[in-house]
């Protein structure tokens, strides 16, 4: 198994969105806290454009600090617009998102299904241009008109769409069940997994976000058992959505390595740890609890 970062180090560490300059210092601080694979994120066009314009000093970048990028996360939330207009442009923006992916050496795309669209009376989540948070109840309007079967078929539609593009590179696109979005939940993605039927579709498998909507995360894993490629891991105390370090929320973290080693599980498992004053102590100390656990459990770990 691989131990990397996710791209909420840089967000956390530098803003959201990060300008170029900070993907850069991001990139150099990874290799200082002794990581090797890294997840990067295009937030939004303006984002998207200015890392494609800057791709070839990504890249060298890359190449400098011995990093790897092997998941590359397209936001766009256009991307499930009930809009037709506004979504086909959106899938045009894909395939150069997924050009860039590609680019710089990732082996999957990583989606988000987003926020239903229905009317927020207070703040959203997970909204582009604003403060990034995980926490916060939401309160909404729904109108007579709004129909989840029309919701859920956009979704369907884009998941196939975007599988197809990104086979044609022969790369797998991995959906990301996030609290408050249309996919939140186990069942909600393995509904999405029949109903999209690519076999290059799969679940991004994220212990914090299932831990902060009720799941055993080891019953998760299993449930999901052959339908993930790739890993997202923080602890998480269920009262809230923080993602916090390894080894310090409600999270059986040996029943998930062990259950892990039984399926021959041998990919990333990326550090999506944040909002903390002590960002990278809790990504060392995060790392050292993991290795604990995979000496007990006879596991090989990269980082």
């Amino acid at each position: 198994m691989k131990i990397g970062v996710t791209y909420l180090y840089t967000i956390f560490k530098y803003g959201y969105p990060p300008n170029p300059i900070d993907d850069i210092k991001a990139i150099s601080d990874i290799e200082k806290m002794g990581f090797h694979y890294l997840e990067m994120e295009g937030l939004g066009k303006e984002h998207s454009e200015r890392i494609w314009e800057n791709r070839a000093e990504f890249r060298k970048c890359l190449e400098n600090h011995n990093i790897h990028i092997h998941n590359f996360c397209v936001v766009d939330p256009e991307l499930v617009s009930l809009d037709n207009g506004k979504r086909k442009a959106a899938y045009e923006r894909f395939k150069r998102t997924a050009e860039l992916g590609v680019y710089l050496g990732t082996e999957t795309l990583h989606l988000a299904s987003y926020a239903p669209p229905v009317n927020y009376t207070g703040k959203s989540p997970y909204q582009l241009n604003t403060d990034y948070s995980f926490n916060g109840a939401f309160k909404i309007h729904i109108s007579d008109s709004f129909s989840w079967d029309n919701v859920w078929e956009v979704l369907v539609e884009s998941c196939q769409y975007t599988s197809e593009i990104a086979g044609q590179y022969k790369r797998t696109i991995i959906m990301e069940p996030r609290v408050g979005e249309i996919i939140c939940s186990v069942d909600s993605m393995i509904r999405l997994i029949n109903d999209v039927k690519m076999h290059n579709f799969k679940a991004n498998f994220d212990t914090a976000h299932f831990s902060a909507q009720r799941e055993n995360v080891p019953l998760a894993l299993k449930k999901l058992e052959g339908k993930f490629a790739n890993i997202h891991i923080a602890d998480n105390n269920p009262s809230n959505t923080n993602h916090v370090a390894i080894g310090t929320g409600a999270i059986d973290w040996h029943e998930f390595f062990r259950i892990l080693k039984t399926m021959n599980y041998n990919g990333y498992l990326g550090l999506d740890l944040g909002g903390s004053d002590t960002i990278e102590n809790d990504y060392k100390a995060s790392l050292v609890y993991i290795q604990k656990i995979a000496k007990n459990l006879d596991i090989e770990i990269l980082w």
